[in-house]
């Protein structure tokens, strides 16, 4: 069984690579926003966050209930649209 410490080494490992994972999602986000301006689309997509929310909570297997889901996704979203202005 691990000690404190090694858990706590353990999630900093996760942190890092989630925050690796989130600056490649924000590369992309900024890379539509661009597109989306150039086409003069909209920034938001309501629809769009829904299908992406739907689909994450159906592939959700542990330790993560919706609620949760939900309110991590609704950050990062809202990034992403800040993102996208820009």
């Amino acid at each position: 069984m691990l000690d404190l410490k090694e858990l706590r080494d353990k999630i900093d490992i996760v942190d890092d690579k989630i925050l690796e994972l989130l600056n490649e999602r924000m590369a992309y986000v900024k890379s539509i926003g661009e597109i989306k301006k150039s086409h003069n689309k909209e920034i938001y997509y309501p629809e769009r966050e829904k299908a992406i929310l739907n689909r994450l909570k159906n592939k959700n297997l542990k330790n993560l209930d919706h609620d949760a889901i939900e309110l991590i996704y609704e950050k990062i979203f809202a990034v992403s649209r800040n993102l996208e202005i820009k």
